[in-house]
């Protein structure tokens, strides 16, 4: 009886003990508190009866001849892209420039925001006034290949009669065929 009440003792020991001094894994980055500023995003102002004012337009594509969209590094998700992450890599006149979120792209121009595929630019602290997009990637190509040929060399050696077997040289020295293997040599001659 004292042995398993000191059993019990030593296992509540080692429990209490691991709860205490074991360190929690960190949460990945895309897992959000649930105390977090989502349940304050909860729009009440539809249910108290307020008008909702007007959108903002959308910002219009607008090509541009000196400004040309190459490539983009997005963020993953929104809270970063409204944080100002992202690099845009811009054609600036024909000439590839690196810009960040926050920087000067031409004259006036700021970059605002980088999204998946596109990119907007405008007057820091006013609403986007071109939007640069990628162009889409080029439609894969289709078909059919030609019919394979038939190889002449078999995985672990040739079948029989498949290559004829080439004639064997006859030996040489620096070019010059020995003297016992030319023809009318001494080998020859007996």
């Amino acid at each position: 009886m004292t042995f398993s009440v000191w059993l019990l003792l030593g296992g509540s020991v080692a429990y209490w003990g691991l709860q205490l001094l074991a360190r929690p894994l960190a949460m990945p980055v895309s897992v959000l508190p649930a105390d977090s500023a989502q349940a304050a995003q909860v729009d009440l102002g539809r249910l108290l009866g307020v008008v909702a004012a007007e959108a903002a337009p959308a910002p219009e594509l607008v090509p541009s001849t000196s400004l040309r969209l190459l490539g983009v590094v997005a963020p993953k998700n929104a809270r970063a892209a409204d944080a100002g992450e992202g690099v845009a890599l811009i054609d600036v006149d024909g000439v590839p420039r690196t810009v960040r979120v926050g920087a000067v792209v031409d004259g006036e121009l700021h970059l605002l925001r980088v999204d998946t595929r596109s990119a907007s630019l405008g007057r820091l602290g006013q609403a986007p006034s071109q939007v640069l997009e990628i162009s889409p990637p080029a439609a894969p190509m289709t078909g059919s290949l030609p019919p394979a040929a038939p190889s002449p060399i078999v995985l672990g050696g040739n079948p029989q009669g498949a290559i004829p077997p080439q004639p064997a040289a006859p030996p040489a020295v620096y070019g010059v065929p020995l003297a016992s293997s030319a023809p009318g040599g001494p080998a020859q001659r007996r």
